[in-house]
């Protein structure tokens, strides 16, 4: 048998046991190739840049010590050999540069360009093409730019555009595809294409423009990809076309979602919680973004796609010069998620250099866009209940009947029981109440625990669970960008600074019995410390309010989807009057 040719059953049981690697004659492996359009192991190393040099594909990188951009064919490493794509393997917008222009030309532009000058240049762009306010504006510059700098982020937020026919919403798309970086337009894609675009290799290779999302919340698959995908460390497991190895994709990137409808909450609200929503009405543009892509031989048109593609290159090299300064650590006046998706993006701004001006703005963006997300949170039936369930505890303590628990919700809530079933109410603002589901809610989210007797079931409350669970629903904080200053030796927990108008339940703390605090104090529950802390009156309506828990609770029954604790910019969008309280500031 020695000396004969293996048969093809015998190579392709060599090949599956090599997992896709190459047996060469010398006894060596022959490394896979693999196509990433991006690398610097994780940060670690080098960043290269896959570009197209002359019409062919190379990986950029910059070199700090000779101020100059270089060009690399491949990258090799001990186990693969990973390749720049050749141009019918790109699904974005190509960077294309000559040999001629690329240190001469733009290196130097780059080299010119704050994130400053950058920001505002990006805010003009996009104005062409969308008749936008200008909240909308500064949020879509500001992810233009966390785009190109997505793997230096800890965390980031989705947008979610939504609106009719005719509304423009797919101009934010196009806006962002020619101006974002690598930004792939799918339009109902499978899960399977969106992790085969995403990558094994490294996260945040491209961003996603996702239009046609209408059905996003029937989608299990790609709504847990979105609640991982939000930060870069997520991996998602998934078995090889053969069936026989498991590969790792990273579903983290910087995601535009574009539909007709929003998502329904109770469906999606882990990708609305990392979301913020912009709603898209008819305007009327300067110019419409889908003819400046195909100019067609128009002299405008094509002045304004090469001032695009140029500004997008321009970007591109900004990333790589600047793509090891350091982070400063910073505090923003804010936790949770809240922070998650805010803090990332001041962050780098503020680390590249940013103006006071420029944080301002983005600070009063970012407000506002908070405010909007946390109004659905507001409306939900935990939110609503959680006051109730406090008021109650305050009349009976930490421990009650759920029949007792279940008439007093039932009775604070505007509606009526079912006339066949007592365990179904009819609100009229917010839908049927089961009595089964909101004691699972109680016992899920706000720490009851149902003790069952023979008389019947009690639920008692961990006041400590019960605390924190209140954080979620106090919109309060306002944002404020200050750097924490380096220390040797850092302390357990990082300072915190003080943020504007930050008063409400992250201030409770429950020492004791949960009905001996003030907040809970049979009757009107105001105590000496409250006085003069809350309105005597409603923002909204003449209602004459006895205390913090009367207060929060009329606020999300009467008014849902409207903040508790007004800050400036709220009383002038809502045309209310001041009342003299610390958040209004």
């Amino acid at each position: 048998m020695t000396g004969e040719k293996p048969t093809e059953e015998q190579k392709k049981w060599v090949k599956d046991q090599m997992q896709g690697k190459e047996v060469v004659t010398n006894g060596g492996i022959k490394p896979k190739e693999e196509i990433v359009h991006k690398y610097s192991n994780k940060g670690k190393g080098q960043l290269r840049e896959a570009i197209f040099m002359d019409g062919e594909p190379y990986y950029l990188r910059y070199s700090d010590e000779k101020g100059l951009l270089y060009i690399e064919p491949y990258i090799e490493e001990k186990t693969r050999k990973l390749r720049p794509p050749h141009l019918e393997e790109c699904p974005y917008e190509l960077y294309e540069f000559s040999a001629k222009t690329l240190n001469s030309y733009y290196l130097p532009l780059a080299k010119k360009e704050t994130i400053d000058s950058l920001y505002q240049k990006i805010k003009e762009k996009i104005k062409l093409f969308n008749d936008v306010e200008q909240s909308v504006l500064n949020l879509l510059g500001m992810n233009v730019i966390g785009s190109y700098f997505q793997d230096r982020l800890s965390t980031v937020h989705y947008l979610f555009v939504v609106g009719g026919n005719g509304t423009g919403k797919s101009a934010f798309g196009d806006t962002f595809e020619c101006l974002g970086y690598r930004v792939v337009n799918i339009t109902n894609a499978t899960e399977a294409f969106w992790y085969r675009v995403l990558g094994s290799v490294e996260y945040g290779q491209v961003t996603i423009v996702a239009e046609e999302i209408d059905r996003l919340d029937e989608n299990s698959q790609i709504m847990n990809m979105l609640k991982t995908g939000y930060q870069p460390n997520a991996k998602v497991p998934r078995m090889n076309i053969d069936n026989d190895k498991m590969d790792f994709y990273f579903p983290f990137c910087v995601k535009i979602l574009i539909a007709e409808r929003s998502p329904r909450e109770d469906k999606a609200r882990g990708v609305l919680d990392r979301t913020f929503k912009i709603n898209s009405y008819k305007g009327f543009p300067e110019f419409k973004i889908k003819e400046i892509r195909n100019p067609q031989g128009n002299k405008v048109r094509q002045k304004l796609l090469d001032e695009l593609m140029e500004l997008r290159k321009i970007l591109l090299i900004f990333k790589l010069i600047h793509f090891k300064d350091p982070l400063t650590e910073v505090n923003i006046g804010l936790d949770g998620r809240d922070e998650e998706l805010c803090k990332p993006y001041l962050q780098l701004f503020y680390s590249l250099g940013a103006s006071k001006e420029t944080l301002n703005e983005l600070e009063q963006t970012l407000q506002y866009f908070l405010h909007t997300k946390n109004k659905r949170k507001q409306i939900s039936k935990e939110a609503i209940l959680y006051p109730i369930v406090a008021n109650v505890i305050s009349k009976h303590g930490g421990s009650m009947d759920v029949g007792l628990l279940w008439q007093e919700i039932t009775d604070s809530i505007e509606g009526q029981r079912d006339e066949k079933n007592e365990n179904m109410f009819h609100s009229a603002d917010y839908g049927d109440f089961y009595r089964s589901a909101v004691i699972g809610i109680i016992t899920d989210k706000f720490g009851g625990e149902l003790d069952h007797k023979e008389k019947g079931n009690k639920i008692l409350f961990n006041k400590k669970i019960f605390e924190r669970m209140g954080k979620q629903y106090d919109d309060t904080k306002g944002i404020q960008t200050e750097p924490i200053p380096d220390s040797s030796d850092p302390p357990d927990s990082c300072p915190s600074t003080p943020s504007r108008g930050s008063i409400g339940l992250e201030n409770l703390k429950i020492d004791g019995d949960l009905d001996s605090l003030p907040l809970y104090q049979h009757g009107s529950g105001q105590s000496g410390e409250s006085v003069g802390r809350y309105p005597a009156d409603c923002y909204y309506c003449d209602r004459t309010i006895n205390g913090k828990v009367e207060y929060e609770s009329h606020i999300i029954t009467k008014h849902p989807g409207k903040p508790s604790y007004p800050g400036l910019a709220d009383l002038e969008f809502y045309n209310i009057e001041p009342k003299g309280m610390v958040w209004e500031k």
